[in-house]
């Protein structure tokens, strides 16, 4: 039996899951085991995502700054030629106008970017 959860509480994911599709504009951009993923998320997507996340932790005594996703969401009714995320994306290239391909990492990780192609 398989239950799926869509959420944006990525607390109620690292509790309940054991697989995560992280999903940008209606298109998976990283899939992964819950442990690989918040151990190490590879999608910039992603990172941000997890920075943007509120925390009590300190990093040497001090309090994290709450992080944001730069730039707005695309219009979900334009198509976007390329990656969906390149607009928003710090690591973004000119091979970013084309459409990345989902590209297994290793047995449980997958990413759509062409950071790792």
């Amino acid at each position: 039996m398989a239950v799926m959860i869509i959420t944006h509480n990525l607390g109620v994911v690292a509790e309940m899951a054991d697989k995560v599709a992280v999903m940008y504009l209606g298109k998976v951009v990283e899939y992964a085991d819950t442990l690989s993923l918040f151990d190490n998320p590879l999608h910039p997507y992603t990172q941000a995502l997890l920075k943007s996340v509120p925390s009590l932790a300190m990093q040497g005594g001090v309090k994290r700054k709450l992080e944001t996703i730069r730039g707005m969401i695309p219009d979900p009714y334009t198509i976007i030629k390329g990656c969906s995320f390149k607009s928003r994306c710090p690591s973004a290239m000119d091979v970013c106008e084309e459409e990345p391909q989902l590209i297994q990492i290793d047995k449980t990780h997958s990413v759509k970017c062409w950071l790792y192609n």
